[in-house]
């Protein structure tokens, strides 16, 4: 008797899995995304296989296993490079997302032309025509002579043409194009995605094969489209964002297995494609001015020190319930800091019409370090008090109205001293003796009333 198939009930959108039919997602909480598929009860020898990787059953001490250091290929962009960890490790298989338009396809043909250099490469594309790509290739004017090129979603024939050709590398433009002639569903359904990746990945992971995969994301662009599993596939998993000035692009892994998951690149784009941006705080305090309610922030954000704007305005209520505005920053952290300067300052602004905004669209809804800025910018603004521009500040206001060391200090120091920075504010217990420099005046602070000799 046939074995029936699997009926599963699955989010279009998020892509988690349900019992049952529902009218509303329980993990996204969008309605009417719950699909019914089914899962074919026949597949092919090869994607019938268990697992993503390589299977060896073989028993072994794991202090036994062969210590052989991990070959990494240079990609020709350091911030890529960075976040990957010091480059794309031999036999990893790697998924870029981000919403159309943010540079994936670019930023894709750019890496498999500097890697064909070290090897054969292979580009696939279920979305554009092979004369679109060569276009792209040719206004970025790479070397295009060493990539082989195929348009088609037939994953059994990718692996198979990849084997044949021995490619060293590969890219997939994009996996929700791909599928498995086995499953009965259409491309970009939860089960294609699904069983593509997953026979991508085994091949990549049995054949030392480099393999790069373009994902999309969900619509509100907070994770990868797709099953959830597609995130677990992938070695490393790195989401490009386009930044509110359209020129820029912001790089961050959200996970990766051959290094850290806080590294975040910085990226350009170029007509000649996107390129790396050496000095990213420049971009965010090219437009700083000085006035009052306006001063530099030293941002540490996934370890890598980043300078940022904030400003503060502080005006005369206009109606009978003050108003407030943030853009950036968490509206909490707001609330309590007016406590503190009320309660330990006793400076009472409350009553009056407030709003915070960071300037260049960055966010910093989680960092601590930037309660002092925030605390110094609203004084300023409420005291008509301006604030050189090359002033910087940075640290944690506690309840008690002490200012709590914040990690990464020395380096926050040094990176705002390099930008021309002359005035740094920083918490006592980040300060050293060591940081000081001719013409940089650093002032430690523990307490929040030290901050008075800055706004009287």
């Amino acid at each position: 008797m046939a074995k029936k198939n699997k009926l599963s009930f699955v989010c279009s959108d998020c892509g988690s899995n349900h019992p049952r039919w529902a009218g509303q997602c329980s993990s996204c909480h969008e309605w009417n995304t719950i699909v019914e598929f089914k899962e074919s009860a026949v597949l092919t020898p090869v994607a019938s296989n268990k697992g993503y990787s390589v299977s060896d059953a073989g028993l072994e001490k794991l202090s036994a296993v062969s210590d052989e250091k991990i070959a990494r290929y240079k990609t020709g962009s350091k911030e890529l490079d960075r976040v990957l960890g010091d480059g794309l490790v031999h036999g990893s298989i790697v998924l870029i997302s981000g919403a159309p338009g943010a540079g994936k396809s670019t930023l894709l043909i750019d890496v498999l032309s500097r890697l064909s250099e070290l090897g054969p490469a292979l580009y696939v594309s279920g979305e554009e025509s092979k004369k679109q790509i060569k276009d792209r290739g040719d206004r970025l004017k790479l070397n295009l002579s060493n990539i082989d090129i195929m348009t088609t979603g037939d994953v059994e024939l990718i692996t198979q043409t990849a084997l044949d050709h021995q490619h060293k590398f590969v890219i997939v433009d994009s996996v929700q194009t791909c599928f498995v002639n086995s499953v009965e569903s259409a491309p970009g359904g939860v089960s294609q995605v699904k069983e593509s990746a997953a026979l991508l990945s085994r091949f990549s992971k049995v054949n030392g094969v480099t393999t790069m995969l373009a994902v999309h994301e969900t619509k509100d662009g907070s994770n990868i489209a797709g099953p959830q599993t597609l995130s677990h596939i992938g070695d490393a998993t790195l989401k490009l964002s386009r930044e509110a000035d359209s020129k820029y692009r912001t790089l961050r892994a959200l996970k990766n297995r051959f290094g850290s998951a806080e590294e975040i690149g910085t990226l350009a784009m170029m007509p000649q494609g996107l390129k790396d941006v050496k000095n990213p705080s420049a971009i965010f305090l090219e437009q700083s001015i000085e006035a009052s309610g306006n001063i530099a922030y030293a941002s540490a954000e996934a370890g890598r020190t980043l300078l940022v704007n904030i400003q503060a305005l502080v005006d005369g209520a206009s109606g009978e319930k003050p108003q407030r505005g943030v853009v950036g920053v968490d509206y909490r952290r707001l609330s309590t800091l007016l406590a503190v300067i009320s309660k330990r300052m006793g400076v009472y602004i409350s009553d009056q019409d407030i709003y915070i905004n960071v300037v260049g669209g960055i966010k910093l809804y989680d960092e601590t370090g930037a309660d002092l800025p925030m605390l110094l910018s609203l004084l300023s603004s409420y005291r008509n008090k301006v604030f050189k521009n090359t002033t910087v500040a940075f640290g944690e206001v506690g309840l008690s109205g002490e200012i709590r060391a914040v990690p990464m200090g020395h380096e926050r120091i040094k990176e705002a001293i390099r930008n021309g920075f002359d005035t740094l504010i920083v918490p006592k217990k980040n300060y050293s003796p060591k940081l000081n420099k001719d013409g940089v005046r650093i002032v430690p602070v523990e307490n929040v009333n030290d901050l008075m000799q800055f706004i009287d």
